[in-house]
């Protein structure tokens, strides 16, 4: 008898410990990433052919983080910076006119106002994001080589976060650039935010609202036209675009190998 109680005393202890070895404390979180990032966000060269196969399409976080752009400016005392722009300004530079988005740290963040050309989101049709297209290649290599040493000084290098598409969870990645594209939530918080698309899918196609009108670009000729956003679509072969008329397409319809994809470029400039 004595021998089983000294059976008891030892065993249940140690399958009580087993068990709670098993939990998962607030004092005890499990480590490690939900994510596995691309191997290289800062190269040019293309991402692999399946950069978010780590995260299964049914799994995807779909709530968006609120982060936008990493780097932006820590908060500081704006008073001491004399600016000569206001949020909503035109201003000249380059040869191609902007519109000053935000003002912080001695910088706005700029957007061309209009079409400044039209290209492919990526040249081939494959799985991708921003990290690797050659959209972005080319914004950071030609069209910023386009631009005087003196204009290229101006422009401040920018750590970019992409945040996961609010509708459909599929994530952008970070990114090191010199010009950039707009996210889905950068769009809503300059252009103007409705609440449609922080509110989710809801089985609508499009977020259309009032502030269509605010989006509308135009090219060269005067034509209302399509651009895009550097967010990923519902699938990781489309991104993001606004529509001619002004509505956003966050399922990214048109595929990434669309040549008549309008850009507008955006920027952080120097105004010191």
């Amino acid at each position: 008898m004595k021998k089983m109680m000294v059976l008891t005393l030892i065993v249940v202890p140690a399958l009580f410990l087993a068990a709670c070895s098993g939990v998962n404390t607030a004092d005890n979180p499990v480590s490690g990433d939900i994510l596995t990032p691309l191997a290289d966000y800062g190269s040019f060269s293309e991402a692999d052919d399946n950069p978010v196969a780590a995260v299964p399409e049914d799994e995807i976080i779909a709530e968006a983080e609120e982060g936008i752009i990493a780097d932006e400016p820590e908060e500081e005392d704006e008073s001491i910076y004399n600016y000569a722009v206001a949020a909503g300004d035109i201003i000249e530079f380059g040869g191609y006119e902007w519109r000053v988005l935000d003002l912080k740290g001695g910088k706005a963040l700029i957007i061309s106002e209009n079409i400044v050309g039209r290209r492919e989101y990526h040249s081939a049709a494959k799985r991708i994001t921003w990290a690797g297209c050659t959209l972005r290649q080319y914004l950071n290599e030609d069209f910023y080589n386009s631009f005087t040493e003196e204009e290229q000084a101006r422009i401040a290098e920018t750590q970019i976060t992409t945040p996961y598409n609010p509708w459909f969870g599929i994530p952008g990645g970070d990114t090191v650039d010199k010009i950039f594209l707009l996210s889905l939530q950068e769009l809503v918080k300059y252009f103007g935010d409705s609440g449609k698309l922080g509110g989710g899918y809801y089985g609508e196609s499009f977020l259309d609202d009032e502030y269509n009108s605010a989006r509308i670009a135009y090219d060269k000729n005067g034509n209302a036209s399509m651009w895009w956003l550097r967010s990923v679509g519902q699938y990781a072969w489309d991104a993001t675009e606004v529509f001619a008329t002004g509505i956003i397409d966050p399922s990214g319809i048109i595929i990434i190998t669309d040549e008549e994809g309008g850009i507008r470029p955006a920027l952080w400039l120097d105004m010191i």
